[in-house]
């Protein structure tokens, strides 16, 4: 029995997934240079063409995974913003979804190539991939600000800071510890990390 449309879509999703997380393992690992489009299908475990299909070149690919991956980030942050309950109840919804999401694989992979990729980069090495961070940070900055706003008003988030510097603190807090402790901070336990936060911003 030939396939229905919705079932040739569901596999050619599922390939590009497990394309995607092939690649983001080596790019993670090698680095954008140091690996190429045929060991990236061994890695997937099918042939080049297979790959060449869904994307044109090693370039778009990588593009694909840089956006999977801030799309799951940008996620967390709407889940949480979506969600029932205080300012405060949100902001740690999304935290600790967002710690997760770091720490298992994907995660942890996107974490270190987005590390890497700055420090031989930063945003222009973005740019070049089709990859605003600016825009990306904004959309990032709004969706926590809703969420500090929110809890300023029903009084779960300490009022005497404006949301826009509560998210440049948290912002700051978070990538510092990931840039300048790529492996150390990932022993660290979700409770401490959230205290310290609540605690640089002015916890009420």
């Amino acid at each position: 029995m030939p396939r229905t449309k919705i079932q040739t879509e569901q596999i050619r999703a599922e390939s590009r997934a497990k394309i995607i997380a092939a690649a983001r393992r080596l790019f993670a690992k090698r680095g954008f240079d140091g690996c190429n489009v045929s060991e990236i299908a061994k890695q997937a475990g099918m042939s080049q063409g297979n790959i060449y299909w869904h994307f044109a070149s090693k370039d778009e690919l990588f593009q694909a995974v840089l956006v999977d991956g801030f799309q799951a980030i940008g996620a967390t942050m709407t889940a949480a913003t979506a969600s029932q309950g205080s300012g405060l109840e949100k902001f740690n919804q999304f935290l600790g979804a967002f710690l997760a999401l770091s720490r298992e694989q994907g995660g942890d992979e996107f974490i270190i190539l987005m590390i890497t990729f700055i420090a031989q980069g930063g945003v222009r090495r973005f740019a070049e991939f089709g990859i605003s961070t600016e825009q990306i940070g904004l959309d990032y900055h709004h969706a926590l600000n809703a969420i500090f706003a929110q809890g300023q008003a029903d009084g779960s988030i300490h009022p005497d800071l404006q949301p826009d510097l509560l998210t440049t603190f948290f912002l700051s807090f978070i990538n510092g510890l990931m840039l300048m402790y790529p492996r150390e901070w990932r022993d660290i336990p979700d409770e401490v990390i959230r205290e310290a936060i609540l605690r640089l911003l002015g916890r009420k």
